[in-house]
């Protein structure tokens, strides 16, 4: 069964982090793990994390101990090896792990999701009792089996949708520039401001569009990851 796990080895300049990711540290040895946040890093030399409060958790921590570390981004699991370089009691409490050469990657996601920049009109209403608008936004990441949309709204109106309201959207399919339209339901909302972001979740996905996007989103993967 493992081996239909969806895991690939990248190189260490794909490790997919943000400053406050919540990270599990597991040092060689102990059989257990812990919590810790990761605050920044020097790409090709090392990472920095906190330090936890933990009775006893720096006996396990040294120069040259070597230590799993793993945290979740966008849908994956991220997993590497690698070793402490320093630790800090004060006057901050830090962690300094050596960058890794390599890392694994468990897609979590049906199908994976890359960041994209596309024009799509996004259509709210259209039952009996709604009146059907259109929306000029721009699709920010794709998948096939949904995508993020965001909005502006100038007027500081935002669109008329709450969660698992139906939607309907309009974009040009990347590479052949054919017309799709595809209902879907937003699934989280964020305002900020005059502009709205939406998650989108589609109901239903023609087998051609299915390819289109799949297609796209594998060479866009292909391409960040050489």
């Amino acid at each position: 069964m493992a081996q239909r796990l969806n895991v690939s080895k990248r190189e260490g300049d794909a490790l997919g982090i943000t400053m406050g990711t919540m990270v599990l540290i597991e040092p060689q040895g102990l059989g257990d793990r812990f919590k810790t946040e990761f605050l920044g890093m020097a790409k090709g030399q090392f990472i920095i994390l906190r330090l936890p409060r933990i009775p006893g958790v720096s006996d396990h921590l040294y120069a040259e101990k070597r230590v799993t570390v793993r945290y979740m981004f966008q849908g994956n699991v991220y997993g590497f090896e690698s070793e402490v370089l320093w630790v800090q009691s004060g006057p901050f409490r830090l962690l300094f792990l050596r960058y890794p050469g390599t890392i694994e990657i468990l897609n979590l996601r049906k199908c994976q999701r890359v960041d994209c920049y596309l024009p799509v009109r996004v259509g709210v209403g259209g039952d009996d009792d709604e009146q059907y608008t259109e929306y000029q936004g721009m699709m920010r990441n794709l998948s096939c089996g949904g995508c993020q949309v965001v909005v502006d709204t100038p007027d500081g109106a935002p669109l008329p949708v709450a969660v698992d309201s139906h939607l309907s959207l309009d974009f040009r399919m990347i590479g052949t520039d054919r017309p799709v339209r595809l209902p879907g339901r937003a699934k989280n909302i964020t305002v900020n401001k005059n502009r709205m972001i939406l998650g989108v979740m589609f109901d239903s996905v023609s087998d051609g569009v299915r390819e289109g996007i799949e297609s796209y989103v594998n060479s866009v993967a292909d391409f960040l990851t050489s």
